[in-house]
């Protein structure tokens, strides 16, 4: 593992981020936010369609503990993400602390999946910073792109639409690559019930009801899970 590897495994990330973290910069900018706080925005929350709608949000006026509500569950997966690689984070330094912060669902989804070359670092501080760096790299381009669209947007006259669709496109690559690294039949079945039963069902609350899911097959398939 060394840094030009960690900028490779974060290539599909940055092809994804940077277009629809400019559709957010574009969404920004059409609604009259400055562009310090379109980046503050970006920064903090940092959990893509909750992004969205905040932005969506403040310009509807919603309350506060609305806003509070709506963005805690939806951020909610999160919590599940943090738990998964819960023995890994004990094991770094002090910048587990910005790891936990910036786990985005691409981000996890890449230490999930090369969790193998990150534990072949013995070095703890090294292995340290290359968790922080792969978090840092994916939330650059996020910031880039938020950037990059709220200048588009201000200063460019073209038509933006179909951009958002960024985002489905970037699940599709890192769920066929992390297929690629574990060929298991029990993946697909997994993936193919959680999607058919919540889009037909639950369609509102399908991202809780999908990490729900996925927890209770995990824990159910693996009899010698320890917590």
């Amino acid at each position: 593992m060394n840094f030009l590897k960690l900028f490779k495994l974060t290539l599909p990330v940055m092809t994804a981020y940077i277009p629809l973290g400019m559709a957010l910069g574009i969404l920004a900018a059409s609604n009259h936010f400055s562009i310090y706080q379109a980046l503050m925005i970006s920064f903090f929350v940092y959990s893509g369609s909750a992004e969205f709608l905040l932005v969506t949000f403040i310009v509807a006026n919603e309350t506060l503990l609305g806003i509070f509500i709506t963005l805690f569950l939806l951020g909610f997966r999160h919590f599940f993400y943090t738990l998964t690689i819960l023995s890994e984070l004990k094991n770094l330094n002090f910048l587990r602390h910005y790891v936990i912060f910036s786990l985005s669902d691409e981000s996890f989804a890449l230490l999930s999946t090369y969790q193998k070359d990150f534990e072949s670092v013995s070095n703890k501080h090294k292995r340290s910073l290359y968790y922080a760096l792969l978090c840092f790299l994916n939330q650059s381009y996020w910031l880039f792109g938020v950037f990059l669209g709220f200048l588009f947007q201000n200063n460019i006259d073209i038509d933006y639409s179909g951009i958002e669709f960024s985002l489905s496109a970037l699940f599709i690559v890192l769920a066929y690559d992390a297929y690629k690294q574990n060929p298991n039949p029990k993946i697909l079945f997994i993936a193919f019930f959680i999607g058919f039963f919540g889009f037909l069902f639950i369609a509102k609350a399908y991202m809780l009801f999908a990490c729900l899911s996925i927890a209770l097959v995990y824990l159910l398939i693996r009899k010698n899970y320890v917590r």
